[in-house]
């Protein structure tokens, strides 16, 4: 039964490139009786990204700060669960062809538990939900009536719902499974000891 794993895991890795590259969220501003608007939209590359565009770091005081909380995005957002995707076909590599890999699982795992894409998505929910109000609250009182903030969350940040829930399926199951091994292979050794 090594197929159901194998679907699971092929599933939960196309929710993740497939979520990483479609629009997480989108801002949209404009001047009030302006006709321009300007829209800008984030994927999971180019949210971090943006931490450290040109724009970004101009006048920024605290450029070795956002740096590192560049650094910290990379590994927890895109580094970890593809480790965790590499670590997890090892796994189920080895467990076709019967190999213990006790040390394999608890290491997937454990780098599982700080891929972060499920604070990740609630965050951006946050910003998402708040962000007219955080521009209005910026601009202030008299300002606030000549812009007009517009945000939403694109479909990359459903999807990316999706692969949380489907990744921490997988993730539990490989668990589960790696468990009842474990435990066939104990009582086997028991009856042969038994036997002797």
């Amino acid at each position: 039964q090594l197929w159901i794993p194998i679907f699971i895991y092929v599933a939960s890795l196309a929710l993740y490139i497939s979520g990483a590259v479609t629009e997480l969220m989108f801002f949209e501003n404009s001047d009030i009786g302006s006709p321009g608007v300007c829209l800008r939209s984030f994927n999971l590359a180019t949210l971090g990204n943006a931490l450290v565009s040109p724009s970004s770091l101009t006048d920024n005081s605290a450029a070795g700060q956002t740096w590192i909380l560049f650094l910290v995005y990379v590994i927890l957002v895109l580094a970890f669960p593809v480790l965790t995707h590499i670590l997890q076909v090892i796994f189920l590599i080895g467990w076709s062809r019967s190999m213990k890999l006790k040390r394999m699982i608890k290491w997937t795992s454990a780098i599982w538990c700080f891929a972060c894409i499920e604070v990740l998505l609630i965050g951006v929910f946050a910003v998402e939900f708040k962000f007219p109000q955080l521009v209005g609250k910026l601009a202030g009182d008299t300002n606030a009536g000549f812009l007009e903030v517009k945000s939403g969350l694109g479909i990359g940040f459903y999807i990316l719902i999706a692969y949380s829930v489907v990744a921490g399926f997988l993730q539990w199951s490989l668990i589960v499974r790696y468990d009842e091994k474990k435990q066939l292979l104990a009582e086997s050794v028991a009856e042969m000891e038994n036997d002797v």
